[in-house]
């Protein structure tokens, strides 16, 4: 996602990297998460605040907000550093 995003930054276009948790829908209530999923009004909510702030990284629900917060730090330092050395 990362390589795609540098690849479309030169014509405009933004890519954002969506990242739900558990979300209320056919496949989240097929895995078992209907106790705990949120609804995937916070999916569509996220992306658009992304876009209009500019963010990469979208973590739309709380489940998500925890696991995000680790992530960014790993891509940040690891995967988008590899990006510049290569």
């Amino acid at each position: 996602t990362q390589a795609l995003k540098e690849m479309l930054k030169e014509q405009g276009t933004q890519v954002v990297s969506v990242h739900p948790g558990p979300i209320a829908t056919d496949m989240g209530d097929a895995a078992g998460f209907e106790e705990i999923a949120e609804p995937p009004e916070l999916v569509a909510e996220g992306i658009v605040a992304a876009l209009k702030a500019g963010e990469f990284h979208v973590f739309p629900d709380s489940m998500a907000k925890d696991v995000g917060a680790a992530y960014q730090s790993f891509a940040e330092n690891v995967i988008e550093a590899e990006m510049v050395e290569g």
